[in-house]
């Protein structure tokens, strides 16, 4: 069996506004860690290939995650105390490894990107995105990209919720920028469109979405001398699809080796770069230039920045500051302030709290009012540790890994390669936990008979409708059969007064016999009468059609204002009541 490939454990940095959460990773697990505690509010011990974090409010924390036994799974912490697991999907490790994880939460959507490359070729990458619609997760392949050691790609989020994909790929002299842009408006994907054309191969990128929807790329370069170059490309409005990139016409900076990485933030409207080679870097541009601020040769330790408030989303590389554990470098050069923790206790075993907050029965992550019975969520054992659970029938078979079938690519250990795939199951409730299956079952839901009161008042209001409509059609009909009526009449008067001498066409209507016009006028009288009758009625009809129609309009708000009271209800049983819902 092939080896895994597990990256550095880099830790995260997880800020909103100015609040953080510490997400520690070791080998055997991670944890997160509130400012004010040594101690983890939330742990994970198993092994992990991944792990990735955000903070979305002050107390609530998403996190995907990538075990060693191949589950990808998503995790919900709010309040820092209940934590709601779901599996995703069930990767293959064997033949695979894994990089570079983004997730963004919106709302009820959720997308997850993340980079996989097969063992036996190692240099392209395969990118995916995984989102959850609300009610069920989508897979979206990305397309490749080609590197020897990292997958080059940066997700960024605009002001209107579309996000951004960033790839850059090497074609052998040149290096090319592909861009793509996921509407968060219909929720789908454009075509991906080459972009940028770059001389030389970029072994480093990062990339980051101002506030005003200007759109930064970074890029470094190896120079024929060994040198490393970093450049910069601006896009002027973001929300445009065909705003082009400008890049710069010199580097930013030229560093002598070696090269580590690129991080890169824009603190109150001044973006910063942070160089790391074989010392530290620090540049700003306020809008007049980029400018070195400060370069020293401390070792720090490497960590990932994800940087949230009400108005952006940023994430990038950055180094932990070494006096003050769990908080970035440099934070009096950028102006940030962030409550500190007293001190970071590193390899010791996680320690859970001694009086651990209540856990809620296994429930599906994001909404549980719309999800079904079999979306199967990962329940968590009162030691904090998650309870592995197969997937649920109601996966589809797209979910299941698609890189077992380049295993067929390498020959030996076939059998070993091939991805384990658990049999589906359903947990039935009597295998939950003895506090939850003995609790005692919601109370029957009563009745409303205002509600169906108003229903059947609709449905007399609508055949009172239909009966008016068939009315008016009868009436019509006799209005028809009336007029049909008159001009027979006319028709017989023409054909007897057709034997009497033609009068000349000079002689004046005066001098036709008055008893040869009296028939018509009595029609037209009669006509005349039944026509005003028939307009009343008409009239009649009408307004009560539009009373009618007004009260539907009013049923119909009272219906919906009702049925929100019910569902208040229902929601106000506690959590069962929205699961059997």
């Amino acid at each position: 069996m092939a080896h895994l490939s597990k990256p550095a454990n880099t830790p995260r940095l997880l800020t909103y506004e100015d609040e953080s959460v510490y997400l520690h990773m070791a080998s055997q697990g991670c944890a997160l860690f509130k400012q004010e505690s040594t101690e983890p509010f939330y742990s994970i011990q198993e092994p992990l290939i991944l792990a990735e974090g955000i903070m979305t409010d002050y107390k609530t924390v998403h996190l995907v995650i990538l075990k060693t036994s191949g589950e990808l799974c998503y995790t919900l912490i709010s309040g820092f105390s209940n934590a709601q697991t779901t599996l995703i999907a069930k990767l293959d490790v064997r033949t695979a490894k894994y990089r570079r994880f983004f997730i963004f939460p919106q709302g009820k959507m959720v997308h997850i990107f993340y980079a996989y490359s097969h063992q036996a070729i190692r240099d392209l990458w395969r990118i995916e995105h995984r989102f959850w619609n609300g009610s069920t997760w989508n897979s979206v392949h990305m397309g490749e990209v080609v590197h020897p050691r990292e997958p080059l790609y940066h997700v960024n989020l605009d002001q209107q919720g579309n996000l951004h994909f960033l790839t850059m790929t090497f074609q052998g002299r040149h290096s090319l920028l592909l861009t793509n842009r996921f509407n968060g408006t219909f929720h789908i994907w454009g075509s991906p469109t080459e972009t940028l054309k770059i001389p030389g191969e970029v072994i480093d990128m990062t990339a980051l979405m101002t506030t005003d929807n200007v759109h930064h790329l970074f890029w470094v370069i190896k120079t024929s001398n060994g040198q490393y170059e970093v450049r910069w490309a601006q896009q002027t409005n973001a929300l445009e699809l065909t705003s082009n990139w400008q890049p710069s016409p010199a580097p930013i900076k030229t560093f002598s080796p070696p090269w580590k990485n690129l991080g890169t933030m824009e603190i109150n409207g001044v973006l910063w770069l942070l160089a790391h080679t074989g010392e530290e870097t620090l540049l700003l541009n306020d809008g007049t230039g980029w400018k070195s601020v400060l370069s020293n040769n401390l070792t720090q330790q490497p960590m990932k920045w994800i940087f949230k408030n009400k108005r952006n989303f940023q994430q990038s590389y950055w180094l932990e500051d070494r006096i003050v554990p769990r908080s970035p470098a440099y934070c009096q050069e950028l102006g940030i302030t962030l409550t500190q923790t007293i001190a970071l206790i590193q390899n010791t075993p996680y320690i859970t709290p001694n009086n651990p907050a209540p856990l809620p029965p296994p429930v599906p992550a994001f909404h549980p009012e719309v999800i079904s019975l079999s979306s199967n969520p990962y329940p968590l054992s009162p030691s904090g540790q998650e309870q592995t659970i197969p997937p649920p029938l109601s996966f589809e078979e797209s979910e299941k890994p698609q890189i077992a079938l380049e295993a067929t690519a390498i020959s030996q250990n076939n059998d070993d390669s091939s991805v384990e795939i658990v049999e589906d199951q359903t947990p039935a409730i009597s295998e939950l936990p003895a506090e939850e299956s003995e609790s005692s079952p919601p109370p029957p839901l009563q009745e409303n008979p205002e509600l169906d009161r108003l229903i059947a008042t609709v449905a007399n209001l609508e055949q009172e409708n239909s009966n008016l409509n068939l009315a008016l059609q009868t009436m019509i009909s006799k209005f028809d059969q009336i007029l049909d009526a008159l001009a027979e009449n006319t028709r017989q008067s023409k054909q007897a007064a057709n034997p009497l001498p033609q009068i000349p066409e000079e002689q004046s209507t005066a001098e036709i016999p008055l008893e040869e016009l009296e028939p018509v006028i009595e029609a037209m009288a009669n006509l005349e009468k039944e026509t005003q009758s028939i307009s009343q009625v008409l009239q009649t009809v009408l307004v009560k059609q539009e009373e009618s129609d007004s009260s539907l309009e009013t049923l119909g708000q009272q219906l919906n204002q009702l049925q929100e009271e019910k569902r208040s209800e229902r929601s106000k049983g506690g959590f069962w009541n929205k699961w059997i819902t």
